[in-house]
Parts: C-alpha cells; structure tokens; sequence
C-alpha cells in the first residue's frame, strides 16, 4: 500500500453522524448486543478525547423531528412499500432518543448540525460551518454506515472536501450492508483507516 499523505490538523473536523440513543441504544436487546460488540462506541469515544486534544472541531450531526411528523416525508421506495408503509417513530426533540449516548458529550465548544434527512449536508449549514473554520477534510464516523454516514462522504467528497472514513468508529448492525459500504462504496469517495491510523497521519 501506498504511503498516505499527511493531513494538517489546522484542516480538518471530526464529523459523527447519528451517535445518539434512537440507534445505539434502542430496546431491542439483540440489536443493541451487536453494537455493543463492534465497538463502535469506545472507539469513538477514545477518537474524540484524541482529537479534544489536537484541537480539532468536532461536529456532531443529529435528527430531530416534530412529533407530528410534519417535517418527515415518505417517498415510495421498495423498502418502504415491503414494510407495509410503517415509518419509524419519530425521534422527538428533548427526548431519550435524540440525545447522545452519554459515553459520547457534546461539550460547548462542538458543533450540532440537526439534519432533516439522511445527508447531513442537505438542508443544513454543516458546509458553511466547515468552511469558516477553513476546514477542507472530513474525519467521519457514525452511524449508519451506508446510510447518513455514505451520503455525507458521497456529497462531501462532490464539494471538494478529502473525507477519511474512520471505519471502526461507524457501524450497521447488518454487517453485509456495512462491510459492503466499506470495501466496495466508500473507496470512491474517501480514505478509509482505523481511527487511530488517521490521526497518525495529522501533521
């Protein structure tokens, strides 16, 4: 493999997509065993304790929706019409649900983008927060992998950011779609490396 280039810390900004009790600690005892075992969270933890202390940004990316669901759309797709059109609980502002998993704080100096769909840059002002701060690449986690966490590198990567996937710090518990995401999708728009291994590469 080839030697990778070094990042400048002044550049970049930790993104985390969805870290919040609705997806990691939900009440299905199995689903939650399955995230327990990937490690996403420690991981991620000990990622953002290390990048507190280079300084580098942190944003977390979060969903919040009215309760009544008049924010939510429901496009018809396969997957929506073989589930009988169920949507999901909506995942309500103040609630359990929508905040961070405690392991992972959000301090006053870091940054929540609230999204209204899966991309986090889509309706939001996360592009705008990036460029003040003159960042131009992303270091990305979260959750899910091929869902807000893929369309965030697919879009960040169509702006001109470098996105380094750090790819045990992001997680699906159907670990198909997730390895699928990580070996055959997200080369084509990211470097993809242990966490720990990024931030070797910050100069």
């Amino acid at each position: 493999m080839k030697e990778q280039p070094t990042i400048p810390a002044s550049s970049a900004g930790l993104v985390l997509n969805d870290m919040i009790n609705a997806n990691l600690r939900g009440s299905a005892a199995h689903r939650n065993e399955l995230i327990e075992s990937s490690g996403i969270i420690p991981n991620t933890a000990r990622c953002v304790a290390a990048v507190r202390q280079r300084k580098i940004p942190v944003f977390w990316i979060r969903v919040e929706r009215r309760a009544d669901r008049a924010d939510a759309i429901a496009p018809l797709t396969d997957a929506f019409l073989a589930g009988g059109r169920q949507l999901s609980p909506p995942v309500v502002r103040g609630t359990f649900e929508a905040a961070n998993v405690d392991e992972l704080p959000v301090l006053p100096e870091d940054q929540v983008i609230l999204k209204p769909r899966f991309d986090p840059f889509l309706g939001t002002d996360l592009d705008l927060q990036l460029r003040v701060r003159k960042l131009d690449t992303i270091l990305l986690g979260g959750y899910a992998t091929n869902f807000g966490v893929e369309s965030c590198a697919r879009t960040a990567r169509d702006l001109g950011y470098n996105v380094v996937l750090l790819r045990d710090c992001c997680f699906n518990v159907d670990r198909e779609l997730h390895e699928w995401s990580l070996t055959r999708i997200m080369p084509f728009f990211a470097r993809v490396m242990p966490w720990e291994e990024a931030l070797r590469l910050l100069a």
